[in-house]
């Protein structure tokens, strides 16, 4: 079976203001193992760039079962699963070091076209055994925000930038935490809409519903750029 194993260390920089770990944080450890992962099975950053083309993350959704604390080490392992049209399926599985699972996730990738930024078909595949499971049976939800209201405003910096030259995706997971303003939660998914650049100004919204939060960012003209949910 496709596997790939890591690890981590949770420290200060990542626990926000609840005292928890911080979404962007446990996002940028799954961005980690499933490039390292990539790389692995020859289809990583160089591979895909000899042909103009990126790997791009379009949903994600992480549940936390047990508090993720300052200090303390966690073994992370991730599995691809069948990938379905232009959609690559990628699961991620957090170990305590009394081997209890800490955090369970779902990614959903697709390969763009580096210079036209559009989704392109691929016959990228894997040979191996998929796992037979996926981490979540209803998968990734859909995020619907009825009413959201003005929360403010983040300008995209150079520190925001990743190697595929646009907003990294942890950004945004920051973004969400810095709105909903240490509230609790164990339950996060964000969908990504559209890229956001250097200088462009994502306006933050906020809704909450009952023990959901929905947070949606959007460009000047209207144009989401990413929806993400939080739940307890």
């Amino acid at each position: 079976m496709l596997k790939f194993t890591g690890d981590f260390e949770v420290g200060a920089e990542d626990i926000g203001c609840n005292g928890s770990i911080r979404a962007g944080s446990l996002m940028y450890e799954f961005q980690e193992i499933a490039t390292s992962h990539a790389e692995a099975l020859g289809i990583g950053f160089d591979e895909l760039m000899a042909d103009n083309r990126i790997w791009v993350m379009s949903k994600l959704r992480f549940r936390k079962y047990i508090e993720l604390k300052e200090g303390q080490h966690y073994r992370i392992e991730t599995y691809p699963r069948p990938k379905r049209g232009v959609t690559f399926y990628r699961d991620y599985y957090v170990y305590d070091k009394d081997d209890r699972l800490a955090a369970a996730g779902i990614s959903h990738w697709c390969v763009i076209n580096f210079r036209t930024r559009r989704i392109e078909k691929t016959d990228i595949d894997f040979d191996d055994e998929y796992i037979d499971k996926a981490a979540f049976d209803d998968g990734i939800g859909k995020i619907r925000a009825d009413n959201p209201v003005y929360a403010g405003e983040h300008v995209v910096v150079q520190e925001d930038i990743d190697i595929n030259q646009h907003t990294n995706n942890c950004r945004y997971a920051d973004m969400v935490e810095d709105i909903i303003a240490g509230k609790e939660y164990s339950d996060f998914t964000i969908n990504f809409s559209k890229e956001a650049r250097l200088g462009d100004v994502i306006g933050l919204y906020i809704e909450e519903k009952g023990e959901s939060i929905v947070v949606v960012g959007k460009l000047a003209d209207d144009t989401v750029v990413f929806q993400s949910e939080v739940r307890k």
